[in-house]
């Protein structure tokens, strides 16, 4: 998430402009949103607007990248818009002279003309005459929902690699007064990434207007704007239509297609004598779009239209008083309880940059590998480098040597609880996203593991029960296997919970052991996987779906040697370290 703070002033002060990023994504996928703005990463940047004056105007150009590898949803928003009268100078008090009955006024973003254009497509019309402040607070979605099969930006996703760029526009409204004088105002712009199964921004807006009969947005007065709730038992919407056809009735609706398909109401309302209606309330109409709309899943049209041509569904063609979806093109709202979602204007100051660290993964556990047979693992090195602090996903790279050759390890977190000289707060991330163990007792293999229930039960025995157990959380997040010589890198990733591992052909969560090898003849007694054949049992959620709670952490990192389930031996830990890091 991309935000930068906007600071305008009249005449006197200049506009300036801080930018800062906060990054934000959802667990719906776990490789972490890397979005770049104008190839800043993070995004940081000062705009300056000196001696503005009715009729001049402002420009932002902004190349918003997907630096990631995991399709993005996006969105724009202009809020926590701020007022500073700045004093009242000369000009200033002659209007105020001239209007005394007027109360103070320096609501700036209502004569700021707001214009945008996205990968050169027209949005907002500045001819249209929308003000700052009709549509401030709501999320502009920034990547066009109704070409779905066209993948380059069409389908509602910025993909890895593509690039949109969005040129916004602000200009002074020609009529200002002189109450604008030496006034201030201050807004935040943010550029919103998600991914593309999290739930969307709540208060959203999309734009509508006159294509026909070039299905192109046209650079005029006429346009409407709706306003909805992503999520609420209805259908909220504020709908606003401008350059329409004065004191005359039109019909605003949920355009399903097909074509010849019932097309339901959502409201309808009369224009004033300059051409302007505004519709607001809600509508039960279930999801959008619906099941057997032929748009579904990627998104509904709404449209506005006379009434007089609107009879549950409409006739063709079109007239040039027709509104229709424009940006990003299609809407969707899902039925359900309203969530607690406010436009915040409290940001975390920024966080501090990733430092690479280092953890030698060298204290030795076992005499003999999972066969019983001795190795001394002592002359093993194992480093494992990574980013810390870093969001969701702890990444790195695993470099060893002087490993058991052909031989797969699991790479696995132990927690520290506190009765262990540690922090139960981090112990417990592990755990109930993994499994438990105990240590304070004599006990080997499964008959170490505990529950999530005995965990809790034993949590609430008092310190001093004799019972008491001393519980670690353990999670098995990666694994990586050896060569000829006992030597391996890989790039791990926190991003799994596995129960064990299989030789399955590389197959997440599928437990069979159809690619496992044995070649005694070889001078390998004992079975083993090749490395792209190997995938985990998952233990909790999905395959890829891990996501680590916010906190610091200190583990152990622990090696352990997997025995695919063969008679010969069973699953040895050899090598542990020390682990610190931070997910934010």
């Amino acid at each position: 998430m991309r935000k930068t703070l906007i600071r305008i002033s009249l005449l006197i002060v200049a506009v300036t402009a801080v930018g800062f990023v906060v990054s934000q994504s959802f667990a719906d996928d776990t490789d972490p949103i890397e979005i770049s703005v104008n190839g800043q990463k993070p995004w940081t940047e000062t705009f300056t607007w000196d001696n503005i004056e009715p009729g001049n105007n402002f420009e932002i150009e902004l190349e918003i990248t997907n630096t990631g590898v995991t399709p993005v949803k996006l969105w724009k928003i202009i809020k926590c818009v701020e007022y500073n009268e700045n004093e009242i100078i000369e000009p200033e008090q002659e209007w105020y002279d001239e209007h005394p009955d007027q109360s103070p006024k320096n609501d700036l973003d209502s004569a700021i003309v707001y214009e945008m254009y996205v990968d050169g497509q027209l949005a907002i019309s500045k001819k249209a005459g929308i003000t700052m402040d009709q549509i401030k607070d709501n999320y502009m979605g920034l990547v066009k929902l109704d070409q779905p099969f066209a993948p380059s930006n069409g389908d509602g996703m910025l993909h890895p690699g593509n690039s949109v760029t969005v040129i916004q526009r602000y200009y002074m409204h020609e009529d200002t007064e002189n109450w604008a004088q030496s006034d201030a105002m201050t807004f935040v712009m943010e550029i919103e990434a998600r991914q593309i199964n999290a739930p969307e921004p709540l208060q959203q807006m999309s734009f509508i207007d006159n294509k026909y009969p070039g299905w192109n947005a046209t650079a005029d007065e006429r346009m409407g704007i709706l306003k909805y709730d992503y999520m609420s038992p209805e259908l909220n919407y504020d709908f606003l239509g401008v350059g329409l056809n004065p004191t005359k009735e039109y019909c605003l609706i949920y355009a399903k297609d097909p074509w010849g398909a019932a097309k339901p109401l959502i409201d309808s309302g009369t224009t004033d004598g300059d051409g302007k209606i505004n519709l607001i309330g809600s509508k039960s109409l279930g999801n959008l779009p619906s099941t057997d709309d032929t748009n579904y899943p990627n998104g509904a049209k709404i449209w506005l239209l006379p009434c007089n041509e609107y009879t549950g569904s409409i006739g063709w063609p079109p007239h040039d008083d027709w509104l229709f979806d424009n940006w990003p093109g299609l809407i969707n709202y899902r039925q359900g309880e309203r969530p607690n979602e406010e436009i915040s204007c409290d940001f975390p100051a920024p966080p501090d940059p990733p430092t690479i660290e280092s953890v030698e993964i060298n204290r030795v556990l076992s005499s003999s590998d999972w066969t019983g047979d001795a190795r001394n693992y002592s002359l093993a090195d194992v480093i494992f480098s990574y980013l810390t602090p870093t969001s969701e996903v702890l990444m790195g790279t695993l470099t060893a040597e002087g490993l058991k050759p052909y031989t797969t390890y699991q790479m696995k977190f132990i927690g520290k609880p506190a009765c262990d000289g540690g922090d139960d707060v981090a112990n417990e991330y592990i755990g109930y996203e993994g499994r438990w163990t105990v240590l304070n007792i004599p006990c080997t293999g499964a008959g170490c593991n505990r529950t999530d229930a005995q965990y809790e039960a034993n949590r609430a025995k008092a310190d001093t029960d004799p019972t008491k157990e001393c519980i670690a959380g353990y999670l098995v997040w990666d694994f990586f296997t050896t060569d000829a010589g006992g030597d391996a890198m890989k790039v791990a990733v926190t991003d799994s919970s596995y129960h064990v591992l299989w030789c399955n052909g590389g197959t997440c969560g599928v437990a069979n052991n159809s690619q496992l090898k044995y070649e005694p003849e070889a001078g390998l007694n004992y079975h083993y996987c090749d490395a792209g054949d190997v995938e985990g049992q998952i233990e909790r959620g999905y395959c890829g779906g891990l996501v680590l709670d916010p906190a610091t952490y200190d583990l152990k990192i622990v090696l352990t040697e997997e025995s695919f389930h063969q008679a010969e031996g069973t699953w040895t830990s050899v090598l542990e370290g020390d682990i610190n890091f931070k997910i934010e």
